[in-house]
C-alpha cells in the first residue's frame, strides 16, 4: 500500500514560497501530494536562477512538479500574466495560498503615508487581485487560503497599526469571499499565525524572548505548524469549512 496523499493530482499557487512559512507551506502540500507553482519576487531577480532551481529540486522531491515565478505584488497589472503561465505549465489551479507579506512599525503621527500604501499594497491589494485573477479559472472545490494575523484580534504593542489593519482587511475579505464564491464550490479560509519562529521574526531576539512571556505555551510557532494549519484547509477534511479563521498562535488571544 502507498503513502496517502490527500492532495494527489491538485495544483497549489503559494505566494511568498522562497521562504519561511511560505517554504515551509510548499513542501507540505507537495509532500500531502500536490504540486506547486511558487510565486516569490526573489525568483524574479537577477541571478535567481541558481535558487529557482534548488527550489524546484527540493519541491519535486515528493515526486510531485514544481516551478518557480518571479512576481512583484506591486504590479497588479502583471497577475494575468502570472495566472496564464501557471495554466499554461499546470493545466489547472486548485489550491491559492496566500502567504506573501511585509511588516512594518509605525506610530500614528510618525508613520509615513508611503510606509501605509506600502504595507497594503503586498498585504491588501495584492492579495485581492491575485485572487481575483484565480478563482476566475478555478473549478468547484478549489480552496483559497491566506495567511493573516492573530493580531486582528488584539492590537499587541504600540506601532502595529498599519500591519494589523493590513491583516484585517485578509481577515475580513475571507469572510466576504466565502459567501462570494460559495455558489461555485470554492472554500476560503484563512490562518491567524501569532509569533512564528522565521527570519523576519526569529525567535533568538530580546523582542523574541519578551513576547514568549506573554504566550501561554511559551515558545514560538514553527513554520511547519502554519503548514499544517494550511495543509488542513486544503485537504479532504475541510469540506465543510468555508468563511473560517484559524487562529496558530500558542493561547496568546486565549
Amino acid at each position: 500500500m502507498g503513502i496517502y496523499k490527500p492532495l494527489e493530482s491538485k495544483v497549489a499557487v503559494v505566494t511568498g514560497a522562497a521562504r519561511g512559512i511560505g517554504r515551509e507551506i510548499s513542501r507540505r502540500l507537495a509532500r500531502d501530494g500536490a504540486a506547486v507553482a511558487a510565486l516569490d519576487l526573489s525568483f524574479g531577480e537577477a541571478g535567481s536562477a541558481e535558487q529557482s532551481s534548488l527550489f524546484r529540486e527540493e519541491i519535486t522531491r515528493y515526486g510531485v512538479k514544481a516551478q518557480a515565478y518571479g512576481i512583484n505584488l506591486n504590479q497588479p497589472e502583471t497577475f494575468q500574466g502570472i495566472v496564464k503561465q501557471v495554466l499554461e505549465g499546470f493545466g489547472r489551479i486548485d489550491i491559492l495560498v496566500n502567504c506573501a507579506g511585509v511588516f512594518s512599525m509605525g506610530i500614528i503621527g510618525e508613520v509615513e503615508h508611503e510606509e501605509f500604501r506600502r504595507v497594503m499594497r503586498v498585504n491588501l491589494e495584492a492579495v485581492f487581485g491575485l485572487t481575483n485573477a484565480i478563482v476566475r479559472v478555478m473549478r468547484p472545490g478549489g480552496r483559497v487560503i491566506s495567511i493573516s494575523s492573530s493580531l486582528v484580534e488584539r492590537s499587541g504593542v504600540a506601532g502595529l497599526s498599519v500591519y494589523n489593519a493590513s491583516k484585517a482587511g485578509v481577515s475580513m475579505l475571507t469572510k466576504s469571499w466565502a459567501i462570494d464564491l460559495a455558489p461555485k464550490g470554492i472554500l476560503v479560509n484563512a490562518v491567524q499565525p501569532g509569533h512564528v519562529n522565521t527570519d523576519m521574526n526569529p525567535e533568538t531576539t530580546e523582542y523574541a524572548a519578551a513576547a514568549r512571556e506573554r504566550i501561554p505555551l511559551r515558545r514560538h510557532a514553527q513554520p511547519r505548524e502554519i503548514a499544517g494549519a494550511v495543509s488542513f484547509f486544503a485537504g479532504p477534511d475541510s469540506t465543510y469549512i468555508t468563511g473560517s479563521t484559524l487562529t496558530v498562535d500558542g493561547g496568546l488571544n486565549a
